[in-house]
């Protein structure tokens, strides 16, 4: 199965254009959430078991939408180390002075491939996605946001943290599209990656696509290892480099996590990335 396409592809050589994952006898999981006029709706998905003892793949479809005026809270958390694969699509319908806010952590699967795809129909229409990715040993995790500006006055914003251990390896794409006819709108994008070991991959395509001129858009993408002269510093306040780089990757990862609705998600799932740093 071929997903995670780019709209405006780039050299092959790359090899992000698309991300291929195979996903055999795997069973399609729809979720339908509608938001109506001036609602507001909450949606909890977490995963932290096999659905299925002898089914370690996955495939996720959530689709999304968001009525006048409504708001759309998505809390999408993937921490279940025994899946082999798993392919999530998220798809957003977002209509006039409408909000999806997507709050994602990816610290599961073996492979993963995950994409957001967000319409932003209406008139001041507006999504937020904030993300957070832990992958340790020989892990791949694809991440790809679209966010589609068609209407006037349209917002985005895409904010993502991570870090990689070992020999893991992976890809962010995040485009911010503005089409004709989405005057006055605004997007910005960031991604964020800490390095732990000489070993990992990390690859950025952060992308901006325009058709309209009164828009204003920003990128930003960075990855590197811990700051020497802050791990020495908090390792003179008595504490050993494992935990000094636990409390590091700590602070660039709680901003979102403690965006999670309960205390107790947020510790099960810090404890589940802290204990595999």
């Amino acid at each position: 199965m071929i997903a995670n396409t780019l709209p405006l592809l780039t050299w092959r050589w790359l090899k992000v254009n698309e991300s291929l994952i195979e996903l055999p006898e795997v069973k399609d999981q729809v979720n339908e959430i509608v938001a109506n006029e001036g609602e507001k709706v909450e949606a909890m998905f977490d995963i932290s078991e096999l659905a299925q003892e002898a089914q370690a793949s996955r495939h996720t479809k959530i689709n999304i939408i968001a009525k006048k005026n409504s708001t759309v809270d998505i809390y999408y958390i993937a921490r279940c180390l025994e899946e082999e694969k798993t392919l999530t699509d998220i798809m957003a319908d977002v209509e006039e002075g409408a909000t999806v806010n997507l709050i994602q952590v990816e610290a599961g699967a073996k492979n993963t491939v995950t994409n957001y795809v967000a319409n932003l129909k209406g008139k001041q229409s507006k999504t937020n996605v904030e993300a957070v990715y832990f992958a340790n040993e020989s892990k791949s995790l694809d991440i790809f946001y679209h966010i589609k500006q068609m209407g006037i006055e349209t917002e985005s914003n895409i904010l993502v943290n991570g870090a990689l251990k070992d020999k893991a390896r992976k890809t962010f794409k995040g485009t911010i599209d503005f089409k004709r006819g989405s005057m006055g709108s605004k997007g910005s994008e960031e991604e964020f990656a800490t390095l732990l070991d000489d070993d990992v991959r990390s690859i950025a395509v952060p992308v901006l696509l325009c058709e309209e001129d009164d828009v204003e858009g920003v990128h930003a993408a960075s990855a590197g290892k811990i700051d020497q002269d802050i791990l020495f510093y908090i390792m003179s306040r008595g504490l050993d480099i494992e935990e000094a780089k636990k409390m590091i990757v700590q602070t660039k990862l709680a901003p979102t996590i403690d965006k999670l609705p309960t205390e107790e998600l947020r510790n099960s799932v810090w404890e589940h990335i802290e204990s595999r740093i």
